[in-house]
């Protein structure tokens, strides 16, 4: 489909930006939205990944096999790993500005907020915040006992990576997970609390084998996510929550040589889970309550 870009229907909320339209096109908008991120998440991440990890393997001099360097390179034995993994992710945030225009008929703006567009001193604002309350939280609980001076060799290349590139996962992540895939189903589904519901559990679902503490960790997470996206009418304090959780906790892994076991956690203990599911509703309460003095839109004008 093409065309001219139709608006949302006044007073619409974040999950209902892609509703109003006719059963047909409804239905339309919840199939092939799925479909968009299943392939996505099947084949256009790992095909991506699969080239940067080659030309990283041809520019090594092909050390031994390729598959046996892909796999140690995608768990985060090498940085092309890291890059290629995060651009893999990164990559849905145009695909799903492009469905956005093209298949659903909306302006790419109304994916960010329904202000419309990107409130950059929000997000600002919450990635502090964000910042301070995660550290805090670390170095009060596990940071104490967990963190030891052991810089991975090159450290400077993976913090570098880390923070370039490490935004750009995570707000991938919440173009597909908490924007793309929100609005499609909520142009089904009226009630948006079903819609952050469904979000968080398909989010937690992907991440792969996981213990069940950690399972609800990141259900927590992209609940409170979800939540938050709903509440303050867009995308910037889930972006900017996600990012610095990113940026932090991989950094502080290249920092003591554990970027590799952070790539491939699969368990986390009860009390940890607990930890980290206070921190979130705490930034999720700071986030929610700095949009409501920035007075930030949650409802289409």
């Amino acid at each position: 489909m093409s065309g001219r870009p139709q608006e949302p229907q006044s007073g619409s909320g974040y999950t209902r930006v892609l509703a109003g339209q006719t059963l047909e096109q409804t239905l339309m908008n919840l199939v092939v939205g799925v479909a968009a991120i299943f392939v996505a998440y099947i084949i256009i991440f790992p095909s991506l990944g699969g080239v940067i990890t080659y030309f990283g393997w041809l520019a090594r001099g092909k050390p031994g096999d390729y598959q046996t360097y892909s796999t140690a390179a995608l768990s985060f034995q090498y940085p092309e790993g890291m890059v290629a993994a995060f651009i893999s992710i990164a990559v849905f945030i145009p695909l799903a500005l492009l469905m956005m225009r093209f298949v659903h008929q909306r302006r790419t703006v109304w994916l960010s907020s329904v202000q419309p567009g990107m409130r950059w001193r929000y997000l600002f604002v919450v990635a502090v915040a964000a910042a301070i309350v995660l550290n805090v939280v670390y170095w009060l609980t596990s940071g104490r006992t967990d963190f030891h001076w052991a810089p991975a060799p090159r450290v400077w290349l993976w913090l570098a990576m880390i923070i370039v590139l490490g935004p750009l996962q995570a707000a991938g992540e919440e173009y597909m997970f908490r924007g793309y895939l929100m609005q499609v189903i909520g142009s089904a589904i009226k009630q948006p609390w079903i819609v952050v519901g469904v979000s968080g559990v398909v989010f937690a679902a992907v991440h792969g084998t996981q213990n069940l503490p950690l399972l609800l960790d990141r259900f927590a997470f992209g609940a409170v996510m979800g939540a938050l996206v709903v509440l303050t009418g867009g995308l910037e304090a889930a972006i900017a929550t996600h990012a610095v959780n990113n940026v932090f906790a991989f950094g502080y892994a290249a920092l003591s040589g554990g970027v590799a076991s952070a790539r491939t956690l699969t368990e986390v203990s009860w009390a940890t889970a607990g930890t980290n599911i206070v921190a979130y509703l705490v930034i999720g309460v700071i986030a929610w309550r700095v949009g409501v003095m920035m007075k930030v839109a949650v409802k289409s004008a």
